[in-house]
């Protein structure tokens, strides 16, 4: 669990601050003067995504200890969102 959770939210994040220096180098050498808005969208997207990484990185993971999951967890995000709502009906 704890190296999708990295990986979910170090990928997008280091993507992130990779861009920001290539946008900046792009302007510092006068390659491609980019418009504000464009680093601003970039970081958002990346950095938010970096942020639902947590999540996705827990819920993607076989939760049986004996049972290794696939290579994104599709299946297993289904399988566990199901039981973890399935436990919150049954407390109520």
């Amino acid at each position: 669990m704890i190296r999708r959770i990295v990986a979910s939210v170090g990928l997008p994040l280091g993507l992130g601050i990779v861009m920001l220096q290539v946008f900046s180098i792009f302007k510092e050498k006068q390659l491609w003067d980019v418009p504000l808005w464009v680093p601003f969208i970039t970081t958002f997207v990346l950095f938010g995504s970096s942020v639902l990484g947590v999540p996705y990185g827990s819920l993607c993971t076989s939760w049986d200890p004996k049972k290794k999951g696939s290579v994104l967890g599709f299946q297993e995000a289904k399988q566990n969102w199901d039981e973890m709502w399935k436990e919150e009906d049954a407390m109520n």
